[in-house]
């Protein structure tokens, strides 16, 4: 086994755990899962396309995205709740700056994961994103940052 192999397995492991909420009594039907993402990683996004990935761009990126996620899930839920909601959902053609494999599914799946956002279309550098209230700011240019620092891009 490779040493990107390896640390494919190690990264779907901690996610198992973390989604098991440490429990261990569940390890052996997490191996066949651990084995089966790892080789179907490598064969969709095989090593030699992995652009290097910045621990400390990852961390920035992983907060941004916490907080972002966080705030936005409060929105919605007050939206939620209102008798009325003012509601002014758009499709929003979103102009990609990043290059296409890693880079770019990151960006379109974080923001798609953003509460009032889903990507609905990538049609060549262009995202048609729905979202809940065209008046509210998309903040893409942000997120498009965090992502680029992840890579080793300037923020």
């Amino acid at each position: 086994m490779t040493a990107n192999a390896l640390r494919r397995a190690g990264i779907f492991a901690l996610l198992w755990l973390i989604a098991a909420e440490g429990r261990l009594d569940a390890w052996p039907l997490a191996l066949a899962g651990i084995a089966g993402a790892t080789a179907a990683s490598l064969w969709l996004l095989p090593a030699k396309t992995l652009p290097a990935i910045s621990p400390g761009g990852l961390l920035r990126f992983l907060a941004y995205f916490v907080h972002q996620s966080l705030a936005g899930g409060f929105q919605v839920a007050w939206l939620a709740v209102q008798p009325r909601p003012a509601l002014r959902p758009a499709l929003i053609e979103l102009p990609l700056t990043q290059p296409p494999g890693l880079p770019r599914l990151l960006f379109t799946a974080a923001l798609s994961l953003m509460p009032g956002t889903l990507g609905v279309r990538l049609q060549g550098n262009t995202l048609l994103v729905h979202v809940l209230d065209r008046q509210q700011p998309l903040q893409a240019e942000l997120l498009a940052e965090r992502v680029a620092g992840v890579f080793g891009g300037q923020q």
